[in-house]
């Protein structure tokens, strides 16, 4: 189980090496247009093209990043499911803890990815921080420590 597990996550890795981005460039060839037009306009015209251009690449990445996320979060889901099932002894704690975890970290990870400034990302989180502190705290806290 462990090897086929092992092979799984290669190959999940080596698709995502290739799969990952596309790289665009561009050339850009100013000196016919320099003689016809005004050189002024034209750079603002090209810049504010190039940066909707940029911006529009930069959106399908991150959308491609999210997805690729999204799929290693769902087969993290799978793998935490599988060995606990082949390990009997757990109870409905250990499965919340496991499945929350997991999920403030993928979750954390796509909200870097979708949000533009870090004046947004703060109060997202600061709450993720704090359910992922209470998850910890619970999954170490013993039955005994608990009636005191």
């Amino acid at each position: 189980m462990k090897s086929i597990l092992q092979k799984l996550l290669l190959l999940l890795v080596t698709l995502l090496m290739f799969l990952g981005t596309d790289v665009y460039a561009e050339n850009n060839d100013m000196s016919t247009v320099e003689s016809q037009f005004d050189f002024q306009k034209v750079a603002t015209m090209e810049t504010s093209a190039t940066a909707n251009t940029e911006r529009l690449e930069l959106m399908k990445n991150n959308l491609k990043y999210v997805l690729i996320i999204a799929g290693l979060y769902a087969f993290s889901l799978i793998i935490i499911t599988v060995l606990m099932k082949m390990t009997p002894s757990h109870q409905a704690k250990d499965i919340v803890t496991a499945v929350g975890l997991v999920s403030v970290i993928f979750s954390s990870l796509i909200l870097v990815l979708v949000v533009d400034t870090s004046d947004a990302l703060t109060a997202p989180m600061g709450i993720l921080g704090a359910i992922a502190g209470y998850l910890f705290g619970s999954a170490q806290r013993t039955p005994s420590a608990k009636k005191e």
